[in-house]
């Protein structure tokens, strides 16, 4: 008898599963879709997927209500500068490509295919925003670019305009850490006017888009003052240089034999680039310019060869050997000048004398395949005809060369 009851309970429970099964499988799908339901779902119920799906922030549950297999899910393929799931993609964003996150505006976010055409206005305003970039003038600079839309910036000046943004976050932080822990006036005068003239001329070339050279006029600025705030932020915002991964050294030693290296070595366009970096750190060193100008001389640049050794003679007034130098150097300057007019004349006047001679019937005497072979023959027929003889060489369309005469008359 017991059996039997047991066997009754058994197939009552086996068939109320059924039933249930049966139900769930035959019930018609609802009118919401399955990302609908399950943001439903999660919003009644605060379960799922961690909250993904739910505008309200879900209670976090205490360690002693047990594991939750549910992690936070951070959305890196959207981007909303109101939420808060946008602010730590964009952080991420900034970590990966080694760029503050503070750098990181929607500017970064425009699509580089949209474009906007640029119009009068707006020309007129990047030839002022230039204008000041010239003049190391950073701040007005930024402000005349938030004036243009992102759309109608180019790639360049989009970074450009980053970049300015950083440098005003930093002087911002600057003011508020001296605030704080009160202005270092230990330094002498004249090495913290050595140290702004190294920022702002590194700011310049960090708005180029150059690394190398930014990077070690600003090492040198942290060689006269260690603990400079703005000199390590520039660093490690900009150049993507944080604290521990650079060597503090004296820079200006190094580019001061590189440039003696390279000039005597037959380079002397490089020695001009590293003198020109040497006059950053000294502007006021008359050896600098000294040397500037020899480089300049032998790289041909004779007019900046005397600027630069006028500028060595202002700074070392008793060097008459210097006046030697500029006194040869001007005449060559306007021997070169006589000779680049001299061979414009002759441009013009041969030009002239073109019109005329095309009312001219020619006669070809010859056609070869190069200029040489041509002029040579051409040189050849006036000693035999007379120097006053007409003897044309023309290139033909088909890279040929024909050495013509005037055509005798009947």
């Amino acid at each position: 008898m017991t059996i039997i009851k047991v066997n009754v309970l058994i197939f009552i429970v086996l068939f109320g599963f059924s039933t249930s099964l049966l139900g769930v499988a035959g019930e018609p799908d609802g009118e919401l879709s399955e990302f609908d339901e399950a943001g439903e779902f999660d919003a009644e119920e605060g379960a799922g997927l961690g909250g993904l799906f739910s505008k309200k922030k879900q209670p976090v549950a205490s360690d002693d209500e047990g594991d939750d297999l549910d992690q936070p899910v951070e959305i890196l393929d959207t981007f909303d500068s109101t939420t808060t799931s946008s602010k730590t993609s964009r952080k991420t964003l900034g970590q990966k490509q080694g760029v503050s996150s503070d750098s990181l505006d929607s500017n970064l976010f425009v699509n580089e295919d949209t474009n906007i055409e640029l119009d009068d206005e707006m020309i007129e305003i990047l030839e002022q925003y230039n204008n000041l970039l010239k003049r190391k003038q950073f701040v007005k600079a930024n402000e005349l670019l938030a004036q243009i839309p992102v759309a109608a910036l180019d790639k360049d000046q989009r970074r450009q305009k980053r970049m300015l943004d950083i440098f005003e976050k930093i002087a911002a932080d600057q003011a508020e850490n001296e605030r704080q822990f009160g202005k270092d006036e230990s330094l002498d005068q004249s090495v913290m006017r050595t140290i702004k003239r190294l920022q702002r001329q590194a700011k310049v070339y960090i708005l180029e888009g150059r690394n190398v050279l930014p990077r070690d006029l600003l090492i040198q600025s942290l060689y006269l003052d260690r603990k400079n705030f703005a000199s390590k932020q520039l660093l490690d915002r900009c150049l993507s240089l944080p604290l521990g991964s650079y060597q503090v050294e004296n820079i200006e030693k190094k580019y001061w034999n590189n440039s003696l290296i390279e000039l005597r070595s037959g380079f002397p366009s490089k020695s001009v680039d590293s003198l020109q970096m040497l006059a950053n750190f000294d502007p006021e060193n008359p050896m600098i310019f000294e040397r500037m100008g020899s480089a300049l001389y032998m790289a041909g640049q004779v007019k900046q060869a005397v600027d630069a050794w006028k500028r060595a003679l202002y700074l070392s007034p008793e060097r008459n050997d210097l006046k030697t130098f500029i006194a040869n150097a001007e005449k060559e300057v306007t021997r070169q000048e006589k000779l680049s007019k001299a061979y414009f004349d002759s441009k013009k006047k041969k030009s002239d004398s073109d019109v005329v001679k095309s009312d001219v019937p020619m006669q070809v005497l010859r056609v070869v395949n190069d200029s040489n072979t041509a002029f040579s023959y051409a040189q050849e027929v006036r000693q035999q005809l007379g120097a006053k003889t007409n003897v044309v060489v023309e290139e033909l369309d088909n890279g040929k060369w024909a050495v013509k005469v005037p055509l005798k008359k009947k």
